[in-house]
């Protein structure tokens, strides 16, 4: 039975007055059966608990039993505590009460020892109900009330630093005084959403960033006045968002009832929509006045709350004791409604999961004992802290409890078979195709020796990086198609790059690419477009190598810097040993494993979903969405998409040197045209696996829910996720063997290409009478040296987290892409342009990209096209105000090959 109606029978009793005992007996019934688990927890994880010091007694409450509704939140390595009510004299039942605190207590961890202080600073007012919110340098106080009134005053926190003082500041009012709201950061912006007792749902946002500025009014949710409901920001799979879950609401009868919807409000769009709940639990689950903590990439995690039927109870004895005139009945009523609070067990300990994403709500596990409730939880570091609250009517607890999220993973020794007769399969093509590495013919060129079809597999597999691998069925399951076409501008540049890039590649016998823009213009032309390339490969090198790896590491169990040596390490020994050749080939094997894998996953995860009709969900969820016409620059319309495709695979296909190589390895340009054109064809098939293979994982994720875990930290990690836990052992070592062939692959191009660029636009002008095989010593070297360096890169982020400063580099260096791509397009298209216009059009390229960047919301797929089409423009016009370029230069230009064909 459940509880509800166990709740209606004890109304019935209650009615009809038996005596106390009896009803206690019912009572105890009702509250075992309401601590009974489901089965429906997450098997993936587990949430291991632990105790902190407890919240010490304060000054001038020697019986203190913690605190209800106080303002919580982490600063540094602190957590502060501050405000909150209690009953510290007698409980409610007893008369007791009621006291609201202006004491703030500092947990602070010194020398690896937790304790707290109690700060000389008190609130300016005593206050409790309130709604906190951590930011980086404070903590955001909002509203709230006291025993005197509900309050609208705003003001922050900040930790002094000898961590046992803080000072405030006053930030401008809320229009109204509310308590009981939620509320969250989205950015620069506070969003608050409270509703009054007479029923008005408010929506506000303050910019922290404006100091002094009025809160702003918005469009409030669209269901009832909500209170005590869950109020987080989560990231949507597009963009952060506002999120109000559940909560409760009066009820015409003046009684509070449960909300049973959630919201999500799109700070871009500023719409509101009803989530669209995915089983019987979420659209019948009445909770509120839990807490609720962002976790990982796309979770909410709800942490218990009060299911309001006992609540809903107590208010029905209250109304019907105010109405009876019968002391001995009103009496009876009295002692019947001091024995729920009595013999309450307390609030929910049940935790909830709910995914932003697929938009579903499922029961994850259960606190050891009843949870807190009228409280904020926190992260410190990687453990989630819930502090003092209330833990049943009236009884609050000073304990502090500490959670760390415990996720199973194990890879299996099938699994490393698989993959250990993969890896060592590449080290022995490495030796094989070693013996014929005789010169930098070979290495860099393979002795022209290399098929075209061969050479167009290896174009494929460069451009397809393991970070491709796993985020392209990731955004697909996150969002939907409209980056389709963005995969398919490979194949509408594909003429243009064998028309009027591929001549001059293979006419001129060219090694690298830049050698062009030395004959085009001047050595310094070419000596910049090569530090460029060197430049942005050893930036990708790091984080092709470290973003796979933590992947793994987080799905599968494998050590992170296990993997990142493995990948690191073998890429280096067949790269430096076979040189392109042994890449090219390499890189065939993976191919094919890849998308073997690939389609082995998209077969195996059509067949493991239950659903009749995934069409139609996908179709609910907007999920095959493919062309978006609006005319924006700011979102991936399909403007944007064409424009920013072919303009990024422009680059790529025509300049860029771990591309062009593998022009250079066939026995003539006949050869090499027909390596383009399967290269670029081949995106089609793999484009419609990976984009598919997205919109399975969304389909399969909604009707299994209980297999996501909260853990995952990036959006990115959902594919392999789902090889490691929803396919068998064997396959799924299989599929891993599959993005260590992607990451590995990109790896040994990029080794490879660097070493070709150093060696021939640098090491070769600095020593001219070097031997063929002193150069391909160096070569080797080379090679070597690249590898360890991005070997080093990759451990040394994963050991002190320095990847946001290298994303920064990588973003600097990246500035420069476009404008490199557009002076490749002068030197072949224009007569006109001089060498100091087009490193002039470089330079002013970046610096524009810049700013565009910073103060405007274009989008990032543009930046190619705007960085290209700057650095054409600058370069054409500055080059009318510098030296006309030398007759024998045109000699590079398409106009001059065109007309001496």
């Amino acid at each position: 039975m459940r509880i509800i109606d166990y709740y209606k029978s004890l109304s019935i009793c209650s009615r009809s007055l038996t005596r106390v005992s009896t009803f206690i007996f019912l009572i105890s019934i009702v509250f075992s059966s309401s601590s009974c688990s489901r089965e429906d927890t997450n098997p993936m994880m587990q949430i291991e608990w632990e105790e902190w010091p407890p919240l010490p007694l304060s000054s001038s409450e020697k019986d203190q039993p913690g605190l209800a509704g106080a303002f919580i939140g982490k600063l540094e390595d602190a957590l502060i505590l501050a405000g909150g009510a209690n009953f510290p004299a007698l409980p409610p039942w007893k008369n007791g009460e009621k006291v609201y605190h202006d004491e703030i207590y500092i947990l602070t961890n010194s020398s690896d020892s937790l304790h707290w202080n109690v700060s000389s600073t008190r609130l300016p007012n005593p206050s409790a109900y309130g709604l906190s919110i951590t930011l980086p340098d404070a903590i955001l106080c909002i509203g709230g009330m006291n025993n005197q009134a509900y309050q609208n005053n705003v003001f922050k926190i900040i930790l002094k630093q000898d961590r046992k003082t803080v000072v405030f500041e006053e930030l401008p009012s809320l229009p109204e005084p509310v308590a009981n709201m939620s509320g969250g950061l989205l950015g620069n912006q506070v969003y608050v959403a409270a509703s009054s007792e007479q029923g008005q749902r408010y929506f506000w946002r303050y910019n922290l960033d404006t100091p002094g500025q009025k809160w702003e009014s918005l469009k409030p949710w669209p269901g009832p006045p909500v209170s005590y409901a869950y109020g987080a920001v989560q990231h949507d799979g597009n963009n952060l968002c506002f999120y109000l879950l559940k909560g409760r609401y009066p009820g015409e009868d003046g009684m509070a009832s449960n909300n049973l919807e959630g919201y999500v409000y799109n700070p871009l769009s500023e719409k509101w929509q009803t989530l669209n709940w995915n089983n019987s639990l979420a659209n019948d689950l009445g909770l509120s006045a839990g807490t609720v903590l962002p976790y990982g990439a796309n979770h909410l995690l709800l942490f218990g709350g009060s299911d309001g039927v006992v609540h809903e109870l107590l208010e029905e004895l209250n109304i019907r004791i105010s109405r009876l005139s019968d002391p001995i009945q009103q009496n009876k009523l009295v002692l019947q409604l001091d024995s729920i609070q009595i013999h309450h067990p307390g609030f929910s300990s049940e935790i909830y999961a709910f995914h932003t994403i697929t938009q579903t709500l499922v029961k994850m596990g259960n606190l050891p004992d009843p949870v807190q409730v009228t409280t904020t939880a926190v992260k410190w570091n990687d453990q989630i802290i819930i502090p003092s609250g209330e833990i049943r009517p009236g009884i609050r607890t000073p304990k502090i409890r500490s959670g760390k999220i415990k996720q199973k993973a194990s890879f299996g020794s099938l699994n490393y078979l698989v993959l250990t007769i993969y890896l060592s399969s590449l080290v022995l093509l490495g030796f094989y195709f070693a013996k014929k590495q005789h010169s930098t013919l070979d290495f860099f060129k393979g002795g022209h020796r290399i098929p075209g079809w061969a050479a167009g597999v290896s174009i494929f597999g460069t451009q397809l990086s393991a970070i491709t691998f796993m985020a392209i069925p990731a955004k697909t399951f996150a969002t939907d198609w409209t980056y389709f076409f963005l995969l398919m501008t490979i194949i509408m540049v594909m003429p243009f790059i064998i028309r009027y890039f591929l001549p001059f590649y293979r006419r001129f016998d060219l090694t690298t690419a830049y050698e062009y823009l030395e004959l085009r213009f001047n050595y310094p032309t070419r000596a910049a477009g090569s530090t460029m390339y060197i430049l942005m490969q050893i930036g990708r090198l790091g984080i092709v190598l470290l973003l796979p790896s933590l992947a793994l590491s987080v799905v599968s169990g494998i050590n992170i810097y296990a993997c990142i040596l493995c990948m690191g390490v073998l890429s280096i020994i067949y790269t430096a040993l076979g040189g392109i050749e042994a890449v090219i080939w390499t890189d065939v094997m993976q191919v094919v494993v890849l998308l073997g894998g690939a389609l082995l996953s998209l077969v195996l995860l059509y067949y493991n979903q239950n659903s009749p009709d995934i069409a139609s969900t996908l179709g609910e969820f907007n999920k095959l969405k493919i062309f978006d016409f609006n005319l924006s620059f700011r979102d991936p319309t399909i403007w944007v998409v064409i424009l920013g495709g072919f303009a990024t695979n422009l680059i790529q296909y025509g300049s860029d040197q771990t591309v062009v190589q593998r022009y250079l390895t066939t026995k003539n340009e006949k050869s090499a045209a027909q390596s383009i054109r399967i290269g670029a064809w081949m995106t089609l098939p793999s484009a419609l696996i990976f984009f598919t293979l997205g919109s399975l994982l969304f389909s399969y994720y909604r009707e299994n829910p209980l297999l996501l875990s909260p853990a995952l930290e990036k959006t990115d990690n959902i594919f392999p996720w789902f090889i490691m836990h929803g396919l068998p052992n064997g396959v799924s070592g299989l599929l891993i063997a599959a993005i260590f062939a992607a990451s590995m692959s990109s790896l040994d191009s990029s080794m490879n290409s660097v070493a070709t660029v150093v060696t021939t636009d640098f090491y070769r002008r600095w020593k001219r009478n070097l031997t063929e095989r002193q150069s391909l010593r160096a070569a080797r070297w080379i090679t070597s040296m690249t590898g360890l360096i991005g070997t080093f890169l990759a451990l040394s982020m994963a050991q002190w987290g320095i990847s946001s400063l290298w994303d920064q580099f990588n973003l600097v260096v990246g500035l420069f892409a476009g404008g490199l791509g557009g002076i490749f397009l002068l030197g072949i298209f224009t007569s006109r342009t001089t060498g100091t216009g087009a490193l002039t059009g470089l330079v002013v390229s970046g610096l524009t990209q810049y700013f565009i960047k910073e103060y405007t919301q274009v989008h990032l797929l543009l930046y190619a096209f705007t960085g290209m089409a700057v650095a054409i423009a600058v370069g054409y016009f500055t080059s009318f105000l510098t030296t006309r370029t030398d007759h024998d230069s045109l000699r590079y230009t398409y106009s001059y090959i065109k007309n001496n064909q």
